[in-house]
């Protein structure tokens, strides 16, 4: 295709993309406008305008590309503003809006460059990091402003309940005098209190909003609601328990803002030190031309692919560590669809059959870190992994071969008896051999052959430049086909998948701690749900089960197991409970819950205030060592990337190649002496 049909192509092109824009701009448009003059909610007669990030926002909601990176976004937004569908969309869009400008300029500066693969990989970093960045930097901006809301409008239902006595109307109250987010979580609470079926509405709030503060809120509001708020001690149940809330509040608050404050400029230590690994190659060549061997060859791109795996890891362990990010519990559709095909399926019998015992520990290691996924489910994703490592290595060890074959083929080192030859002869003759090593690539090449060719061609004229050309092009084309896939290599990918399918079992195990944390925090939760039941005269076990379950997450299953199996026998179920719950704090309370029921709850949990105050005490010793101990080891994570680029791109290539030459010359010494 000659140049005047490739700019006709282009043009008609641009026309085509240029004109669907506009249709489907238009189209859109109209959809808007069409949707705000019949709004139920407009109460004037005025024309309505065009709000163009909502415009934005269809837009791109319905391109296939951009469509589940949106509702992403969009998700973490229906967390904090319920029910306010526009205000959603808008602020969902002007983040989209933010990554996607970040990302452009990120992949403006790079290609400027060569385009290699380095730079390539290094973009792809970079809008990840960048991306992740303005997403985390939002989620911490908006939680925090819901925080600190919410606790000052637990102050003002405090201060109304004390007033007249009344939560639904010290909710209202206080609701009107608050801003968003927490004005519209005031709203969803007050309408679960003043509604007759409010079983449906506080499960549909609990399930969307997995906030525990918000969460214990309404749970509270409705117990007293619903049994009555009698003294203890001359004080209020509601409002002793709004006053411990708060304290978690305040305490959660002063955590979140010192580890980010320890954490500040840690996550741009990690990732900076790859962007300098091809200015250190270059500068590393230009001291020493031999290291381009290195750089250019294997051992080099080993290098580069590892730093940027462990700047990745590093990054994400960082991040994991300042955030605490919760886990919730996800659908998992795709898992549940793919687990279900008849070929699939059958593996995954096989696999979980023939180890049957190992499948029942993981089974119950899955239940105890609160994993919301089924062995199978779990086997498959494990299954992806492999999968996923092995075409990764194998794609990496295809790239190698062929880095090495281009490296090997445009090798500037002619034999040392051409050293004498001027720079511009020299440089024709690399040129000559290159191209007479592409040529005999294609076909069988023998030393012989090649000799004859270089001599009836003469474009090597000198005879001894035609012998030396012949044997360096004979060994260039054995050492490129020397470049194919081989039965270790195999291994190595199949040894690579390995490691890749116990990712997700790693993963449990490093969350284990946290796990164990949010275990404490709901055991926590089931304390204040008791210390208010258990000064209700109607409260029982059944009830207190009952109530609890609302309270759980990830003893979610086992207390609702527990709580259809309390009709057969209390004490047995309990007993059950206890078994498949070993957590030494859920345990206990379980034991008191049964001893309850001979000498009464009163004196059963006479204990538990004591415990929730030291429980309080516990959890900021908690988070000032956690906190300390965070900030040490993110330090470490943090400077690994920058070690490791030392240590292994800069020392070691040099190091290396002393040693080579050093070999060199004391094989010189000894074959002079001998």
């Amino acid at each position: 295709m000659n140049n005047i049909a490739m700019i006709r192509l282009v043009f008609v092109l641009l026309c085509v993309s240029v004109t669907g824009f506009a249709v489907l701009w238009y189209a859109l448009k109209k959809r808007l406008l069409f949707r705000e003059y019949y709004s139920i909610y407009r109460t004037d007669n005025r024309k309505p305008g065009v709000d163009y990030w909502c415009l934005l926002y269809d837009f791109f909601i319905h391109l296939f590309l951009t469509r589940g990176f949106l509702r992403a976004i969009t998700g973490k937004y229906e967390i904090l503003y319920p029910g306010e569908d526009i205000r959603i969309e808008k602020k969902a869009i002007r983040l989209a809006v933010k990554i996607w400008g970040a990302g452009a300029f990120i992949l403006i500066i790079f290609f400027s460059f060569n385009n290699s693969w380095y730079d390539i990989l290094l973009a792809v970093f970079y809008l990840y990091v960048a991306g992740n960045g303005l997403i985390l930097f939002e989620e911490q901006k908006e939680n925090k402003k819901l925080l600190l809301q919410f606790d000052g409008f637990l102050s003002e239902v405090r201060q109304y309940y004390q007033m007249h006595g009344m939560i639904d109307e010290a909710v209202y109250e206080a609701m009107e005098l608050c801003k968003n987010p927490i004005k519209l979580h005031a709203k969803c609470i007050y309408g679960i209190l003043t509604e007759v079926e409010e079983d449906k509405k506080r499960e549909e709030y609990n399930r969307h909003i997995p906030d525990r503060f918000l969460k214990t809120f309404l749970n509270l509001c409705l117990i007293i609601q619903k049994f009555g708020d009698p003294e203890v001690n001359g004080q209020s149940l509601f409002l002793t328990n709004i006053r411990y809330l708060r304290q978690e509040i305040h305490i959660e608050i002063l955590k979140r803002d010192k580890l980010r404050h320890l954490f500040s400029g840690l996550t741009l230590v990690a990732v900076f030190p790859v962007m300098f690994l091809k200015h250190i190659e270059d500068w590393a060549v230009n001291s020493l031309p031999q290291l381009d061997n290195f750089y250019s060859g294997t051992p080099g791109i080993l290098l580069t692919f590892f730093i940027f795996l462990l700047t990745f890891f590093s990054y994400q362990l960082l991040i994991t560590m300042r955030e605490e990010r919760r886990a919730y519990q996800k659908d998992n559709t795709i898992l549940q669809a793919f687990s279900k095909r008849k070929g699939i399926s059958r593996l995954l019998d096989i696999i979980l059959e023939k180890n049957y015992g190992r499948a029942k520990k993981k089974e119950e290691f899955l239940r105890l870190t609160g994993e919301n996924l089924t062995v199978r489910q779990f086997t498959l994703k494990s299954l992806l992994y492999g999968i996923s490592g092995f075409i990764i290595c194998i794609l990496l060890i295809f790239f190698i071969h062929g880095a090495n074959k281009e490296l090997k083929l445009k090798s500037g080192d002619l034999p040392y008896a051409t050293s004498a030859l001027s720079e511009e002869k020299a440089q024709a003759l690399s040129e000559h051999i290159i191209s007479y090593t592409r040529q005999f690539l294609k076909e069988k090449a023998t030393l012989d052959k090649i000799e004859k060719t270089i001599e009836k061609e003469g474009r090597i004229r000198e005879k001894y430049l035609q012998k030396i050309a012949a044997e360096d092009i004979y060994t260039r084309v054995m050492r490129i086909k020397a470049e194919y896939f081989k039965w270790y290599e195999l291994i190595a990918a199949f040894m690579v998948s390995l490691g890749f399918y116990y990712i997700p079992s790693a993963i449990l195990m490093l969350l284990k701690k946290v796990r164990q944390r949010e275990m404490e925090d709901e055991v926590f939760s089931f304390q204040s749900v008791i210390l208010i039941l258990m000064h209700m005269k109607r409260a029982d076990i059944p009830i207190i089960l009952e109530w609890i379950e609302e309270f759980s997450h990830i003893f979610r299953d086992s207390l609702r197991v527990c709580n259809t199996e309390l009709p057969k026998g209390e004490w047995e179920a309990l007993e059950s409970l206890k078994e498949k719950e070993p957590f030494k704090p859920f345990a206990k309370l379980i034991e008191e819950l049964q001893n309850s029921d001979q000498i009464g709850l009163k004196r059963a949990f006479d204990d538990v205030e004591q415990e929730r105050a030291n429980y309080l005490e516990k959890r900021s010793l908690d988070n000032e060592i956690s906190i300390q101990e965070k900030a040490i080891l993110g330090k470490n994570i943090a400077f690994i990337p920058f070690a490791l680029t030392v240590g292994l791109y800069i020392i070691l290539p040099f190091v290396l190649e002393g040693l080579g030459m050093y070999k060199v010359y004391i094989d010189q010494i000894n074959g002079a002496g001998g």
